[in-house]
């Protein structure tokens, strides 16, 4: 079984496996749509990204 760091180590790795996929269609797709849905899931990812940075960069004052 994983640490809580361990689970989010991997979870950022895969919001960042995803994240770099939706920027790809969101540069090259003829699609408009397909483009906006690509920018939204870019978006949900970076954030995702944002939060568990929050929960694991050293140094941060846990003020939750």
């Amino acid at each position: 079984m994983l640490t809580q760091r361990q689970a989010l180590e991997e979870a950022r790795g895969n919001i960042a496996c995803g994240t770099s996929i939706a920027v790809r269609i969101k540069e090259t797709s003829q699609n408009p749509e397909i483009r906006e849905l690509a920018k939204a899931v870019y978006f949900i990812g970076f954030g995702s990204q944002q939060i568990v940075n929050a929960f694991t960069d050293s140094g941060r004052i846990k003020d939750l």
